[in-house]
């Protein structure tokens, strides 16, 4: 079962927010040449764009329409030849993506399990039965969350749990550096969050926080959810998309990071394993977020967890008026023991020992 390149079904874009699979599909790309294969997208022509970024190479189909499956017979010719006489390991972090499995039937497959898909909205109905025909074919499953794995686990030895990690370096410079010019006039407290402002949202529990006063920053794109829909107070900022690089100064001048997501819809916060939790814990900042599965069995010792509006205002005061040393000196040393470069490496001598190699 050799392999000498990686070919990648994601759900996310490359140039988008970065998150799980960026960090390990990079990092991978240090072994074998990468293709980073995005959904299909709409656009004016049809065409096949191809983008380089380093060793990784980014292969991202456009149409004027499309239907169910993903990728179309084009796309897939597009990665056989990107591949050529090379022999592929085929890397999916959604059944949507499983086109490409077929495409390569000989290849080893790794499927990264990051969220029960079917929480989300807008997903094909039939996803949960592609997702088991995935599982079960796959030779190796990560999972991102316990209770992922737990969902999966009766599968086999073949499924692993690999959490979601952070680049410690990079967001421990939150502990000293000066914030964001763009919070600078900003009165406190500052309750702020990264990531794609999506349905996971919980609107009720931002006009609450921005009824008590201080400010809310919002720090990522909108997704998924009319705009319209969230609240629009001078007290209340969304900033867009915002690079990576400037994401520690907007973390330094947060008093309280929060994980608003929704707990009313319950198969809603299935799988959801939080990326920014241990981005918010490098940066040494106390965290509170609306009570989940994931979030009760992952992080519990180090994050504060209140389920109404109500209770997630004054949980978000007492985090910043009351800061808690010894909990956010524990919450920075779990950051450090997910830094991305190790977990990256335990999952490649993984994927390493299907080819029995070490």
């Amino acid at each position: 079962m050799t392999f000498d390149c990686l070919i990648a079904g994601s759900h996310v874009r490359h140039d988008g927010v970065r998150q799980r699979q960026q960090h390990l599909l990079t990092r991978f790309a240090e072994h074998v040449p990468v293709l980073f294969v995005e959904e299909t997208t709409y656009g004016s022509n049809d065409r096949d764009v191809f983008v380089e970024d380093g060793p990784l190479s980014v292969l991202r189909p456009v149409r004027r329409s499309f239907d169910t499956p993903y990728l179309d017979e084009r796309s897939l010719g597009a990665a056989r030849d990107w591949a050529g006489e090379r022999k592929p390991l085929v890397w999916l972090s959604t059944p949507t993506m499983s086109a490409l499995d077929e495409a390569f039937p000989a290849a080893p497959l790794v499927y990264d399990c990051v969220r029960d898909l079917m929480a989300l909205a807008h997903v094909p109905l039939d996803l949960r039965v592609r997702e088991r025909a995935l599982v079960e074919r796959a030779d190796l499953v990560f999972a991102a969350s316990l209770t992922l794995y737990d969902m999966f686990a009766r599968y086999g030895e073949h499924v692993r749990l690999y959490p979601n990690g952070v680049e410690f370096a990079h967001f421990a410079q939150a502990q000293k550096l000066v914030q964001h010019p763009l919070l600078a006039q900003l009165t406190r407290p500052i309750a702020g969050c990264f990531g794609t402002i999506d349905e996971r949202i919980d609107i009720k529990i931002l006009r609450s926080l921005a009824e008590r006063g201080g400010n809310v920053v919002l720090v990522g794109p909108i997704a998924r959810i009319d705009p319209a829909a969230l609240p629009r107070r001078a007290n209340v900022h969304f900033t867009g998309e915002i690079a990576y690089d400037e994401l520690p100064s907007f973390l330094a001048g947060f008093d309280v990071a929060i994980v608003p997501f929704r707990h009313d819809v319950g198969k809603l916060e299935l799988g959801v394993s939080p990326g920014m939790i241990p981005e918010y814990l490098a940066g040494g900042k106390p965290v509170v977020a609306t009570p989940s599965a994931v979030i009760e069995a992952d992080w519990a010792d180090v994050v504060t967890t209140a389920e109404t509006p109500e209770a997630f205002v004054s949980a978000c005061e007492t985090t910043a008026n009351q800061r808690d040393p010894a909990r956010v000196e524990a919450g920075i040393e779990r950051a450090r023991a997910l830094d991305w470069d190790t977990i990256a490496a335990a999952m490649w001598s993984d994927i390493l020992a299907l080819a029995g190699e070490d």
